[in-house]
């Protein structure tokens, strides 16, 4: 078994593109220092020490899981999610197919002692696009940890985004381990076949961070509305809120009340759509939308 191909964090994007697309997978050494690492965990371990394990074969039993990091740590956001080194891969690969991209999932993952290995998988297996073919979505794996093949690196197909639907990963396909030291990320395609190391460690937790773009028009696996929802999502950073998806897709891809949805985020948005504003308005405008529907639905 090797190892996902490396490359240091100052290497030019377009050498690590080439090993993406060759391999389907790519790790970016150290690329950012562990400071920023360290506050990320600071802002986010007392969401993973209040979670749950998984309960199945695919979420883990070992393995726990937490969501909706841009509302949960506001480094993540400024820091990982918006990463220049990751936002120029997403250019090179997604933006050919959509004029911008966004935030398709964000997912900490910690993998604990004994947990078993995760069923091999495509992240693009929700959408109804053949293989091979152009890439709908690409994830990254950030390492909170040191990742190790003992304590549960990611395993990849190297090659196997180019494989057609037919073709399915068997006892004899290869596995090779996202091995790295916390602060760097892998870059993987949505069609490539990977998941989940086994941890063999007694008392060492593997921790990472799944931050998935996918191209603007096709709906978010993580609905980012509802996980960073408008009274959150106005105190981050612009280009975070555009990331998440506050933002038109081309011309009038994503409206509201026919305007882009940004506006929602801005102090005028009572004057653009009266509901959001407090008083007598927006009580007799909930009212008009309850009676349409409860109205409608007791016609039904």
């Amino acid at each position: 078994m090797g190892q996902v191909r490396s490359v240091d964090r100052n290497t030019p994007i377009d050498e690590a593109m080439a090993i993406l697309m060759e391999d389907g997978a790519v790790v970016f050494r150290n690329l950012v220092d562990d400071a920023v690492i360290d506050q990320v965990r600071s802002e986010l371990d007392p969401f993973l020490e209040r979670a749950y394990n998984g309960e199945g074969d695919f979420w883990g039993y070992k393995t726990k899981r937490v969501s909706s990091l841009v509302a949960k740590s506001k480094t993540y956001g400024e820091e990982l999610a918006t990463n220049p080194t990751i936002l120029s891969a997403m250019d090179n690969l997604l933006l050919p197919h959509c004029e911008r991209y966004h935030l398709h999932v964000t997912q900490a993952v910690a993998i604990g002692p004994g947990e078993g290995q995760q069923i091999i998988h495509r992240d693009d297996g929700l959408m109804p696009f053949r293989h091979p073919g152009p890439q709908s979505l690409c994830n990254t794996m950030w390492a909170l940890t040191d990742f190790t093949e003992e304590n549960g690196a990611t395993n990849v197909i190297l090659g196997s985004h180019d494989w057609d639907d037919d073709t399915q990963p068997d006892e004899n396909s290869e596995i090779t381990h996202a091995v790295m030291p916390k602060g760097s990320c892998m870059i993987y395609l949505g069609s490539v076949f990977h998941g989940g190391g086994r941890n063999l460690t007694q008392d060492e937790y593997r921790v990472g961070m799944i931050t998935g773009y996918s191209l603007g028009w096709l709906r978010q696996e993580e609905n980012q509305y509802l996980a960073v929802p408008p009274a959150v999502a106005k105190h981050l950073r612009e280009d975070v809120q555009h990331l998440i998806g506050y933002h038109l897709h081309d011309f009038f891809l994503g409206w509201v009340e026919g305007h882009d949805p940004h506006v929602v985020l801005e102090d005028r948005y009572s004057d653009v759509m009266p509901a959001a504003s407090e008083g007598g308005e927006y009580v007799e405008e909930s009212k008009l939308l309850k009676t349409a529907v409860l109205g409608e639905a007791s016609r039904h």
